[in-house]
């Protein structure tokens, strides 16, 4: 996870509005259980839900507003039992809803906005996935319950892996059918259990190809707008990453570090020499450092005997959390943190800009290997630990 570009991203992405002349839409519907009843029209701009209107069913349920668009604008209609419908709406469509009041997710259906199809699509993901990690959630609690916490710890994050792997392959297919559609902005902004699926460095094609067809059709939008900012900007710092040093390469003797373990003894690199070291830069905070741990784990189970040791770096910011993280996850090994999080000189030196990152030192410390994960990872030690 790269925190420093998904800051750029994550700042407001869901502005709308813009300077062409507007055009007409009108949304109508049904929705099946709410006679007489009062449903409310919100607009996502910036940061906040800004109410724009208020709307009555008949005594049927049956509902209509009309109102102008000069580029896409996304509402949420909500009924008073919370329920809601995300639409992403055009200047001249003529919207048309029907839905069963307790059953929206379930039954509602949407003619004559493919955006808001689309979004509806995303939408039936995310809570197809949501029930999923709920029973997950579920699962964990149980095993739990039974006295199995670093068991559940590693099962859990093995799974929550899977899921945001599972969705990475989703969101980049729609992304791929769909990439000049306004919907796909909000495709590269889902997210499962508040973990962004995409990382917006390792992801940057996808971001690059939205930014390039909806820039050529909606130029005045300041949805796009926003986003044609913030590929610009990436772009610009990835040059700027390219023409900086590079980090230690293969074959070069890995720099000392010299820190602070959580008990404040001074922990040195260099005084690991005569074993096998991989160096691992992470953080209590970093889903895929954590989902990568129990890798780590099992390895360090496995050859730790046999001259293998870890060396992990934490880019955490308080120590309570970089402890909380090292309990959590079973980490048995050395570890150390100025707690500068991306400030720290060391994680400069070695030229992170994005963890989980890590390096392998032979006996010499020499760098032998690089981000090495799961299998690949057992597969260099089996091969210099023989």
């Amino acid at each position: 996870m790269d925190l420093k570009t998904f800051k750029l991203f994550a700042a407001g992405l869901l502005v709308v509005a813009g300077c062409a002349k507007p055009a007409d839409f009108t949304i109508t519907g049904k929705l099946t259980g709410a006679v007489n009843d009062t449903l409310t029209l919100e607009e996502i701009a910036d940061k906040n839900l800004d109410q724009v209107s208020v709307i009555l069913t008949d005594a049927n349920g049956e509902f209509t507003y009309s109102d102008t668009a000069a580029n896409p604008r996304l509402f949420l209609l909500r009924t008073q039992q919370k329920e809601y419908m995300m639409l992403m709406v055009l200047g001249g469509e003529k919207v048309n809803i029907t839905a069963e009041k307790g059953k929206i997710n379930e039954t509602m259906n949407i003619t004559g906005s493919p955006q808001s199809i689309l979004i509806m699509e995303l939408n039936r993901e995310l809570i197809r996935a949501s029930t999923k990690l709920d029973s997950l959630g579920a699962q964990y609690e149980s095993m739990k319950g039974r006295g199995n916490d670093a068991e559940a710890d590693t099962w859990i994050q093995t799974q929550f892996g899977r899921m945001i792997d599972e969705q990475h392959t989703f969101i980049r297919s729609f992304i791929g059918k769909h990439v000049g559609d306004p919907a796909s902005l909000m495709a590269l902004s889902h997210q499962i259990g508040q973990q962004p699926v995409l990382d917006p460095a390792k992801d940057f094609d996808l971001f690059e190809k939205v930014d390039d067809q909806l820039f050529k059709k909606y130029p005045e939008s300041k949805l796009v707008k926003k986003m044609h900012n913030y590929v610009t900007a990436m772009r610009s710092q990835m040059r700027a990453d390219q023409q900086r040093p590079q980090s230690p390469g293969i074959g070069s003797v890995a720099p000392d570090i010299q820190m602070i373990d959580p008990q404040g003894n001074l922990q040195k690199l260099s005084s690991l020499r005569g074993k096998i070291v991989l160096l691992d830069f992470w953080a209590g905070w970093c889903g895929p450092c954590r989902r990568e741990n129990p890798n780590l784990v099992a390895a360090y189970k496995k050859y730790h005997d046999k001259g293998f040791e870890i060396f992990q770096v934490s880019l955490d910011k308080t120590k309570a959390d970089w402890e909380a993280a090292i309990k959590q996850d079973g980490l048995n090994w050395i570890h150390v943190s100025d707690l500068k999080f991306w400030s720290s000189p060391v994680a400069r030196q070695y030229g992170v800009e994005s963890i989980p990152a890590n390096f392998l030192l032979d006996k010499d410390g020499k760098i032998i290997a690089g981000n090495l994960r799961g299998a690949a990872l057992e597969a260099e030690l089996d091969k210099v630990l023989r």
